[in-house]
């Protein structure tokens, strides 16, 4: 049996989220200073060994604050949704950009979200398509950091209607921040993973987790169950901005994440690898998922 040990890929590689397309899986992943200004792609043949491909995009309108680009096929094209600094009003937006291949270059299209409204701005991009074929953009806005959605048009160029609430923050143990959400449906059911807490602060303090809420309805209400993934104090720090990969003929989950190795404190100018990439997998019982613990140890490896 194969297996794997964590981190998968142990560097800088913050916010990943990961795509399945033609037999090979893409992971791409927020700017860092080793690669300069634009988002990071990596390739893999089967999740646990990863080749770096440098950088995929840098949006033309912005070349600070590269956050959470996430990626989705459409219409035999590869879109990506992302946030930045706007330069003008120095607060995040979202664009959306296009690719013809996973590893760009995409090209920017337009601004779905701009930030003005709120005091800091708007991140955090999920897309989710429903059996009906309308696609709705989920997303963080930063104050109050609460997830919400909007539907967007046929072009997927720009929103229509105001902004619905999906969750914000309600348990202490959130720290205030509901953000980085992921959609599944599972059972006729809409499952949210979303982050909750400070991605990074010290070890005393540390909070950043990934959380799961479920709802009948994809707008909601949901019912938060709790944290299914944190700290493991001694061995990683913040585990978090997680995306979802199904493979196998047994359809398994697998969650891939970010998290900080326990050297130093998980902060920036502290702990010298970043935010790691990292893999687990995803269990359900009874309809939920179920709480796990980050791994250091070897695991089997995902059946591809």
């Amino acid at each position: 049996m194969s297996t794997y040990t964590n981190p998968i890929w142990d560097a800088d590689f913050p916010d990943p989220h990961v795509i399945a397309w033609k037999g090979r899986f893409f992971a791409y992943a927020t700017e860092t200073a080793k690669h300069g200004s634009g988002f990071q792609v990596m390739e893999s043949q089967d999740l646990v060994h990863w080749t770096h491909k440098g950088i995929c995009f840098t949006p033309p309108w912005s070349k600070e604050h590269l956050w959470a680009p996430e990626v989705i096929a459409h219409k035999n094209a590869l879109w990506m949704t992302y946030s930045a600094l706007n330069p003008q009003t120095k607060k995040h937006d979202i664009g959306i950009a296009v690719a013809s291949k996973p590893t760009g270059p995409f090209v920017h299209k337009a601004i779905l979200v701009s930030g003005e409204n709120n005091k800091v701005g708007v991140i955090d991009t999920t897309v989710h398509v429903e059996k009906d074929g309308s696609a709705w953009l989920l997303y963080s806005e930063e104050e109050p950091r609460r997830i919400v959605m909007c539907k967007l048009a046929s072009d997927w160029l720009s929103t229509v209607g105001e902004p619905i609430e999906i969750v914000r923050p309600t348990e202490p143990w959130e720290r205030g921040v509901n953000e980085a959400p992921t959609v599944l449906v599972r059972g006729g059911k809409y499952h949210l993973l979303y982050s909750a807490g400070w991605f990074e602060s010290s070890k005393r303090e540390a909070s950043y987790c990934i959380a799961h809420a479920v709802s009948e309805k994809l707008a909601g209400p949901y019912k938060k169950t709790g944290a299914i993934l944190a700290s493991l104090p001694g061995r990683v720090w913040g585990p978090g901005h997680q995306c979802v990969v199904t493979v196998g003929k047994n359809k398994d989950d697998w969650l891939l994440y970010h998290g900080w190795s326990d050297t130093n404190e998980p902060r920036y100018g502290s702990n010298p690898r970043g935010r790691t990439l990292r893999l687990e997998k995803l269990r359900w019982q009874g309809g939920i998922p179920q709480a796990i613990a980050p791994t250091t140890t070897p695991q089997p490896a995902p059946g591809i």
